[in-house]
């Protein structure tokens, strides 16, 4: 009889579904292994770094996390992503930039001078930096918009062929969707969250703020065009904005961490300049320096150059140039 009622107690649990079987007690081996490596072996500072020290203690691009960077159109947004992945690479993290805005010429171009501190490259700079960044940046070189499926199986690719571990989407408006369709939204950044989860990479997905009053006006996260579900999903949140002033004496951008959802009190925003020679950001305190060219290299405009603060001129680098191709490449001279 009691072996009787214990098989009809076990019926109803013989369907049990994998979400049911994966409930695990917290006193699980496996969780306890990982919460002492976050702790006792410093994971909790593991990833990529900010190019800007204030956040070297604060927080990092941890694997497995998505980031949002948000600010209005012309806030620079692209342009510090850039910056970030090159200092990624500098960190020995291979990079994959999918941008439907700007083809893999115009993002290179632009990565020539963050990384020479010069307005106009020498060659011997360029083809020292194509050499070193070979192995370490990736291009997807399509101009127009993705569907999300395309989207995800470029990342999985990726992760899979070339170890890639930073991914930049450029941007949300670029996925073949309408701008209202906020479910489209939604299922785009939950399906980004969950290929950083389960590849094991970051990905940093750029996203549009509404437009306030003015330009200079402060953003908050809800300031993120469309779906709430954006910031909501993200593990982290950044808003950029530029402050387009011509007072030397005040800062040119406003970067806010305004979310990080694994840090403590990571939260904290700093005021950047803008060396409109090289195009790189930075804090007073920390100015930029050369990244994978020769250490003989000589920085040319700038404040790290001849000039106190602006170059001579300033090429126009930056217009995307419509491509057939959908490989993706990296950026290397033949």
């Amino acid at each position: 009889e009691k072996m009787r009622v214990e098989e009809e107690r076990l019926k109803p649990y013989r369907k049990m579904t994998d979400a049911q079987r994966n409930i695990r007690s917290a006193g699980d081996p496996e969780f306890t292994q990982q919460v002492l490596d976050h702790y006792m072996l410093g994971e909790n500072l593991k990833g990529i770094e900010l190019p800007f020290g204030a956040y070297k203690h604060r927080f990092r691009l941890k694997p497995e996390e998505l980031t949002v960077l948000g600010g209005i159109n012309g806030a620079g947004k692209s342009l510090l992503a850039s910056q970030m992945i090159l200092h990624a690479g500098e960190q020995g993290y291979k990079s994959l930039s999918i941008s439907m805005e700007m083809s893999p010429k115009a993002q290179i171009s632009r990565l020539w001078r963050q990384a020479s501190l010069q307005v106009e490259p020498t060659l011997d700079a360029g083809l020292e930096f194509a050499r070193w960044s070979k192995d370490k940046m990736y291009f997807y070189d399509q101009h127009g918009s993705v569907d999300p499926n395309t989207l995800v199986s470029i990342i999985r690719y990726s992760a899979d062929n070339y170890g890639i571990k930073l991914v930049l989407v450029d941007s949300l408006m670029t996925m073949s969707m309408a701008s209202d369709d906020w479910n489209g939204q939604k299922a785009v950044v939950n399906a980004l969250a969950n290929c950083a989860r389960n590849l094991d990479v970051h990905v940093i997905l750029v996203a549009h703020a509404k437009k306030g009053e003015k330009v200079t006006d402060r953003l908050d996260k809800w300031s993120i065009a469309g779906s709430a579900d954006i910031t909501n999903r993200a593990d982290n949140v950044i808003l950029f904005s530029r402050s387009f002033n011509h007072d030397p004496h005040e800062s040119d951008a406003h970067f806010d961490l305004c979310k990080a959802r694994h840090y403590d009190n990571a939260e904290h925003s700093i005021d950047l300049n803008l060396c409109m020679a090289s195009l790189n950001y930075f804090q007073r305190d920390s100015l930029p320096k050369a990244i994978g060219v020769p250490l003989e290299t000589k920085p040319i405009g700038g404040i790290m150059g001849e000039l106190d603060r602006v170059a001579l001129h300033d090429p126009k680098i930056g217009k995307s140039e419509r491509t057939e191709t959908t490989e993706v490449v990296s950026p290397t001279l033949n």
